[in-house]
């Protein structure tokens, strides 16, 4: 009886072993993405200012906390947040965002002298950009969304130039991440571009 025993136990671990291995196996790979910042060819560069190019300092920039983390944020209604465990951010959504933020507005300026707010500088910048977004991502099936109250401060970092809040929303193209990502990444570039509109109109 014991030897019995013994051996159905066995059997059991060997099938319940196998039925692990096959789930195991069958694991949907994560995928992972990028924002990416604009290209040269999209005729976005303006003509410099009769005062030559500004020096812009950048940050803070600071995101919602339900954005910090590797998954993919997407609403699935007014209220419920859906985690997609297997489509991921490539680096921290924070640092992604602040760094396409800086090239493209080096790009939009026509300037080097974009810089990021931990920057080792001791000169003074032409104008600070401080960016709080609230919100930055998809409603499935729908748009994507961005949400920013930002300040321009002058160059002695005690007048507010300009205090705006921008919402931009872009068409999903296609169902998956791809597609979902593609519309943040618009809705990102359309802010760029305001900001920079911004800049250009006060550095004359």
């Amino acid at each position: 009886m014991k030897y019995r025993m013994t051996y159905f136990g066995s059997v059991i671990l060997v099938v319940y072993l196998i039925i692990l291995t096959g789930c195991a196996g069958s694991s949907k790979p994560s995928e992972f993405y990028l924002l990416r910042s604009m290209s040269a060819s999209q005729d976005t560069v303006p003509t410099a200012s009769k005062n030559g190019s500004p020096s812009v300092l950048i940050g803070p920039v600071t995101l919602p906390a339900y954005l910090d983390r590797s998954q993919i944020v997407t609403f699935a209604g007014n209220h419920k947040l859906v985690l997609d465990e297997f489509t991921r951010w490539a680096e921290p959504l924070q640092d992604n965002f602040y760094r396409v933020l800086v090239e493209n507005l080096s790009l939009l300026l026509n300037t080097p002298k974009v810089y990021a707010f931990d920057r080792r500088s001791s000169t003074p910048a032409d104008f600070q950009i401080v960016i709080d977004v609230t919100r930055f991502d998809t409603t499935a099936g729908e748009d994507a969304y961005l949400t920013a109250f930002w300040t321009v401060i002058g160059k002695d970092g005690s007048a507010h130039l300009i205090e705006r809040k921008s919402v931009y929303h872009a068409a999903v193209p296609s169902t998956g991440a791809t597609g979902a990502i593609d519309a943040q990444n618009r809705t990102l570039t359309e802010f760029s571009r305001e900001i920079a509109t911004a800049i250009q109109s006060l550095h004359r």
